[in-house]
């Protein structure tokens, strides 16, 4: 028998295994009776690999970035989140053959790939999947009643707060990598060039807090040094986590001068962070490669020194500096790093609680004769 599927473009064929053609007859129309009601129920009659509706959604999301309908940060997120979905149910697993409560073990499963993952990460690529399976739904690749179970996963309300990088730390890693590059005999200009790179983006994120991200694609008509020497810097929307375009003027307008003195590729087009060799940004991996780098000559000159540091640590120094140091509102912080307050107050709010401790311990409360509170001078006369 033979039955075309006008809605996948494709025929199905089968041998009925008879010679009798009434009996072929007979078991033809229950053949098509079957798929019909498939169909009618929009169930996929051919259904896909999971590796081929995997590869068919991020072409998708390939092309919503290219027309800046998501970030580029996202889109690469997908691609990482959606690569543990092929893991988890095997890239040569047709879709149809998925069970939605499959789904049931994914957090087990990521547990026993990589023990100490947080279940932040766990619950962000289980949205990520489920975008992907409705994708799927509307697009004809799964039926359209498969809802993806993944149970309950449950995130720490403590998970998320970041752990501090202390003073010593930021001053160790600026001490050192302010001559690094000069350090070493033989050194080749191209490792010259990523070692000051390094330098400087540490201690720009020191001074402005930027997004790993925000600061890799600054260009120089990005920057304006002013003659008091502080630098005025456009953050552009697309660089951003939340897609909203800042400006910025801090401290160290040298460092941008610095660069586009010793770089080779410093028209205003260029980025400030630049490929030793191509017109173009320096890649993440370069600059991963220099971080860890410099943070294993640190380790060397410090034997406490924690060289499980991530760059964006250097953000959440500036950040949590800014809140001991209590004169700008936990709103004007927000606005000045691209945030919102709620994400400070979830992230960093372990700071305000030590800064409060703190505060609290510097005076005592004291009580008179008649057993009253005597308040401090600050808080008025009793």
């Amino acid at each position: 028998m033979q039955m075309y599927v006008a809605s996948e473009k494709k025929y199905i064929r089968k041998s009925l295994k008879t010679r009798d053609k009434s009996v072929a007859l007979d078991l033809a129309e229950k053949e098509f009776v079957f798929y019909k009601s498939k169909i009618n129920n929009n169930e996929i009659i051919f259904s896909p690999i999971a590796e081929e509706f995997r590869e068919a959604y991020l072409k998708h999301v390939r092309e919503l970035v290219s027309a800046a309908q998501i970030r580029e940060g996202r889109g690469r997120n997908i691609t990482t989140h959606t690569k543990r979905f092929i893991e988890f149910v095997g890239a040569k697993t047709k879709v149809s053959q998925i069970n939605p409560t499959d789904f049931q073990g994914y957090r087990a499963f990521r547990q026993t790939q990589k023990h100490d993952i947080t279940m932040t990460v766990v619950r962000n690529e289980s949205i990520s999947i489920k975008q992907m399976l409705r994708w799927g739904k509307v697009n004809g690749f799964i039926r359209y009643n498969f809802e993806a179970d993944f149970g309950k996963i449950r995130v720490p309300t403590d998970e998320s707060k970041r752990l501090g990088m202390s003073d010593a730390d930021y001053k160790a890693i600026v001490d050192t990598a302010r001559l690094w590059y000069k350090q070493g005999s033989g050194l080749s200009e191209e490792e010259v060039h990523y070692r000051r790179l390094i330098r400087d983006f540490v201690v720009l994120m020191g001074n402005f807090g930027f997004r790993t991200q925000e600061l890799r694609f600054l260009q120089f008509k990005d920057v304006s040094v002013r003659e008091d020497g502080t630098a005025e810097v456009t953050v552009r929307a697309e660089n951003t986590k939340v897609n909203k375009r800042r400006t910025q003027r801090s401290r160290r307008g040298d460092v941008f001068i610095r660069r586009r003195e010793y770089q080779v590729f410093n028209d205003d087009e260029d980025f400030i962070f630049s490929h030793f060799r191509k017109r173009e940004v320096v890649t993440k991996e370069i600059l991963y490669e220099y971080w860890s780098k410099l943070k294993n000559e640190v380790a060397k000159r410090n034997e406490s020194f924690d060289v499980g540091r991530d760059l964006y640590d250097i953000r959440h120094f500036f950040i949590t500096a800014h809140l001991r140091a209590n004169r700008l509102s936990i709103w004007e912080i927000a606005m000045f790093t691209g945030t919102s307050v709620t994400q400070i107050e979830k992230h960093y709010n372990h700071v305000n609680h030590s800064f409060v401790s703190d505060k609290m311990l510097s005076y005592r409360l004291k009580f008179n004769d008649s057993n009253m509170l005597v308040l401090p001078d600050e808080y008025g006369e009793a």
